[in-house]
């Protein structure tokens, strides 16, 4: 992350530069968020998103992370209207979904005003830090709260996943029955039959794709893997919820909260982190901690992402521009030649080792900058 420009919080400057990556980043929200209703030659990929996020209305997290910080905008000398415009699209967006009779409403409305309000309390709490900090701050103090509620709620003795990681499996069940519809309805049209016959290696693969994600929603006895899952893929979709919502905030306000989120290469972050790795690997592979595996896992699912991404920075710290977009075609053409399942855990599994040895060894540190455009 990039220092920051400014002396203080309430310090006024200029809009944030670069529309196009955000642009794109907003319509990629905007599309993940109508996952349901994606047309049926795209329902096995619309499955695989609607699966990877517990909170589908991934819009409203960003929305509700914006009205946030308009709120401390507002208490660093900014508009007033600014914050109250964005507290009501949050509750006008928030309002359809929390008030829906099934759990799953509840869970989304009370996730997303509890990680709005956290991430209020951690950027008034800790003024001019970057992003990150802030972020994993704000996630670990909603989920906290979030326990100690369900502990509470559920009494002593009693799971506090018991009831929302049924409620969850209920409702991958229901986006699951939804997808495979809707994929049958497809698979069994003489479109899709003549397609088969002429390429049956894809036709395949997408079976193969649509059996995974049956396996991956319902399992085989026990919990499904994604349920299991869950606490760290809403964690990193709400990392993600208020990476949006802050660059947001900064191109519509004119009072900074932060300083502002820098390029890929300039990805770092405290590496006291990779004791959160440590401790994940540890409860997963101990036979004696067998209890806290999951706990274990979730860990290791949410810190191996970020230092898959500090590998991804070191890489393309030293990537020139030119060949930023070959080189990714190039990567996602071996990913399909040896296998999506290994070539995504091959590609992950370097990631992952590159970012964590720029933890002992700064490999960008010496090394000539690539240039940047804005």
């Amino acid at each position: 992350m990039s220092r920051a420009a400014t002396r203080g919080p309430a310090a006024t400057a200029p809009q944030e530069r670069g529309w196009l990556g955000f642009v794109l980043a907003l319509a990629a929200v905007a599309a993940v968020s109508v996952a349901p209703v994606w047309p049926a030659p795209l329902a096995l990929a619309a499955g695989a998103v609607r699966l990877l996020l517990p909170v589908e209305q991934l819009g409203v997290l960003v929305v509700a992370s914006v009205a946030a910080l308009a709120l401390v905008g507002w208490r660093s000398g900014g508009r007033w209207t600014t914050a109250v415009v964005w507290v009501a699209a949050a509750a006008y967006l928030l309002q359809p979904v929390s008030t829906t009779a099934d759990g799953y409403g509840a869970f989304v409305g009370g996730w997303t005003v509890l990680l709005a309000a956290s991430f209020g309390v951690v950027c008034l709490a800790t003024p001019g830090r970057p992003l990150l900090g802030r972020a994993l701050a704000a996630v670990a103090l909603a989920a906290a709260v979030a326990v100690v509620g369900l502990r509470a709620r559920q009494g002593e003795g009693r799971s506090a996943f018991g009831v929302s990681g049924r409620m969850l499996g209920e409702e991958y069940q229901r986006r699951l029955e939804g997808t495979m519809t809707q994929w049958d309805r497809r698979a069994q049209s003489a479109g899709w039959q003549a397609f088969a016959t002429r390429f049956p290696d894809a036709a395949s693969g997408a079976g193969r794709v649509a059996t995974a994600l049956r396996t991956a929603a319902a399992g085989a006895g026990g919990a499904p893997p994604l349920v299991e899952l869950a606490p760290a893929l809403l964690a990193l979709e709400s990392l993600l919820a208020l990476a949006l919502g802050w660059a947001a905030y900064h191109r519509v306000a004119r009072v900074r909260v932060g300083p502002p989120l820098g390029p890929l290469p300039m990805l770092r972050f405290n590496d006291q982190l990779v004791w959160g790795a440590v401790a994940g690997a540890t409860l997963s592979l101990l036979p004696t901690l067998a209890e806290w595996r999951l706990v274990g896992l979730n860990l290791v699912g949410v810190f191996g992402t970020l230092y898959a991404l500090r590998g991804a920075a070191v890489l393309s710290w030293y990537l020139p521009d030119g060949l930023a977009l070959p080189a990714l075609l190039a990567l996602l053409v071996v990913v399909w030649v040896v296998g999506p399942g290994w070539g995504l855990a091959a590609v992950a599994a370097g990631a992952v080792g590159l970012g964590l040895g720029d933890t002992w060894r700064d490999f960008r540190a010496g090394a000539p900058r690539r240039s940047l455009t804005s």
